[in-house]
């Protein structure tokens, strides 16, 4: 097991030292029009708990820094499949009601004006029906007037179903919502191999190439509470935790702008 970690931990500092400083360093807000109200509404869609802090945390706290900005957090699943209901012995409802608490603690942190979770099983997104998905979750996105909507790539940053299922269901509710832009959350070219470690799938989905990175520098502590906030992924998933570490060891979170009226 040391050895795993150990070379986890060799793979993750190769990667936090290839970063892509061709990108340019720059803010999600450039350029966005404030509603009739000065407010930038921005809305995330993830899969599941912990998935709106991980690669972009830093960017959140930092934005919600402008008084403009508004925070909306959606989670499309209650995460309750993990390995941290055996480790702690405990039922999938069990652990869907601990993460559900974490995600709102972790919006807490994050400065979210409002967090919900739309509660579908973990890795159940595949099977269920897209069109009622689909209505939910944009129903949510007007319901906020979104300004921005943010997601992860359509390869899912690991290949998971869940993930790539999520940003293909932002994607269309981007579309028939008034957003002004959709950005996706994505990593250096290094990172897509270190995540392949963790890889669920072996999807050819796109890996998108960043845009834009933010500089997090001043708001990684912020990040680490708000991920530490998911108390049952830091200390009783194992392969979570040291997601969590490597995380933390950037200070650029990296997105493509996908969508733009």
């Amino acid at each position: 097991m040391k050895k795993i970690i150990s070379t986890v931990a060799v793979i993750a500092g190769l990667a936090a030292l290839s970063g892509c400083s061709h990108v340019p360093t720059g803010s999600l807000l450039d350029g966005i029009k404030p509603g009739p109200d000065g407010k930038i509404n921005v809305v995330t869609v993830f899969s599941h708990p912990d998935d709106e802090t991980f690669y972009t945390g830093g960017t959140l706290i930092k934005m919600k820094k402008d008084p403009r900005v508004t925070l909306h957090i959606i989670c499309l699943t209650n995460g309750n499949m993990d390995e941290a209901k055996e480790n702690l012995g405990i039922t999938k409802d069990q652990l869907g009601k601990f993460r559900k608490e974490e995600l709102n603690l972790a919006g807490l942190v994050l400065g979210a004006d409002s967090v919900v979770c739309l509660d579908y099983d973990d890795q159940g997104l595949e099977p269920a029906d897209k069109g009622i998905m689909l209505k939910r979750v944009l129903d949510e996105i007007n319901r906020k007037n979104a300004t921005i909507i943010i997601t992860n790539d359509p390869f899912g940053l690991s290949g998971h179903s869940d993930h790539i299922f999520c940003s293909d269901i932002a994607k269309k509710a981007f579309n028939e919502s008034t957003a002004q832009r959709l950005y996706y959350v994505t990593m250096t070219p290094c990172r897509y191999k270190y995540n392949m470690i963790f890889a669920l799938s072996d999807s050819k989905a796109e890996k998108s190439k960043p845009t834009i990175r933010i500089d997090i520098s001043k708001e990684k502590k912020l990040k680490r509470l708000a991920l530490y906030s998911h108390v049952t992924q830091a200390n009783f998933s194992f392969w979570n935790s040291i997601a969590m570490t490597e995380d933390l060891w950037y200070s650029y979170e990296y997105f493509t702008l996908a969508g733009q009226k």
